[in-house]
């Protein structure tokens, strides 16, 4: 099912990136076609969250290479995302995985909402594009901003700074997110070239599949108790929704057994009271941040 997934996926790329805008089709069927590229993103990333995972594919370096590939299309390297979720699941719900929080006391509310609303209406897939860029960088500009990400504990537990020396700034390790990233710039740069003056379709494509990311990416987690780790909401949905997020919905579920594959997720999942819809899940953010203070804001 996976590799059914997944080709499709990159045929899809294929052919809306560059075999449509050298066909001469009319502009109405390239934006469906750039439409249907853009909704798919949900699946997409959550192909690419298997494969994060290891459970996108049996084999180690088929299961890399394929996250490779579909992470590309998504527009990002592999590894960064990589390194980004698994940082997601080891700091969840600490001072440094609260993103909808702030300190009244450090920043300002109207500042606060600014980042807000910026990161879940398109800020987040911003983010992942710009790691095409920020790979470029020098290790040793990159290192210092790593370690303030990925501090350690106040328990004194350990944080993932070595593991972010080894996974992102090795020399092989920055390798392969150069190349990733160059065959990303190279896929859009020639995807626009070929749209010309339809350009403002593809970058509407782009747009509608960043608003989607970034939108879906927080929402289990948004104003959820901060003393709870591995805390998630499974949020509720139709069967054909969380088709399309191939179970990402039964977020608990997930970071409770990060281990089982998506399809494995809805036998595992169990609700409870504080759980809500998907929808409902997502357009509750757009109430604001959550504010904070430091000594209220100390996770177990």
């Amino acid at each position: 099912m996976n590799s059914v997934l997944a080709g499709i996926l990159l045929a899809m790329h294929f052919i809306v990136l560059i075999v449509m805008p050298l066909s001469g089709m009319p502009s109405t069927a390239m934006a469906a076609g750039l439409a249907s590229l853009a909704l798919a993103g949900p699946t997409q990333w959550a192909l690419i969250h298997e494969a994060i995972h290891g459970m996108l594919l049996p084999r180690r370096a088929a299961n890399h290479v394929l996250g490779r590939a579909l992470a590309g299309c998504f527009g990002a390297p592999f590894r960064a995302l990589r390194f980004a979720h698994l940082r997601h699941h080891r700091y969840n719900r600490t001072p440094q995985g609260r993103e909808e929080t702030y300190d009244p006391e450090v920043r300002s509310r109207g500042a606060a909402f600014v980042q807000h609303y910026l990161r879940i209406g398109i800020g987040l897939y911003a983010g992942e594009l710009a790691l095409n860029f920020l790979c470029w960088l020098p290790p040793h500009l990159l290192r210092p901003h790593l370690r303030r990400l990925c501090p350690d504990f106040a328990d004194g537990a350990p944080g993932m700074a070595r593991i972010a020396e080894r996974e992102l700034l090795d020399r092989a390790a920055l390798r392969e997110m150069r190349v990733d990233a160059f065959l990303v710039l190279a896929l859009y740069t020639t995807a626009f070239a070929l749209y010309a003056g339809h350009w403002p379709l593809l970058l509407a494509c782009l747009a509608l599949r960043g608003f989607l990311a970034s939108q879906f990416d927080h929402a289990p987690h948004h104003a959820t108790p901060l003393d709870l780790r591995d805390h998630a909401l499974n949020m509720r949905a139709p069967r054909w929704l969380s088709a399309w997020l191939l179970n990402f919905n039964l977020h608990r579920a997930h970071h409770l057994n990060p281990n089982l594959p998506w399809n494995a997720l809805p036998q595992a999942a169990t609700f409870e009271p504080g759980d809500i819809g998907f929808v409902h899940a997502v357009l509750r953010q757009w109430r604001g941040p959550i504010a904070v203070r430091k000594n209220d804001a100390t996770a177990r």
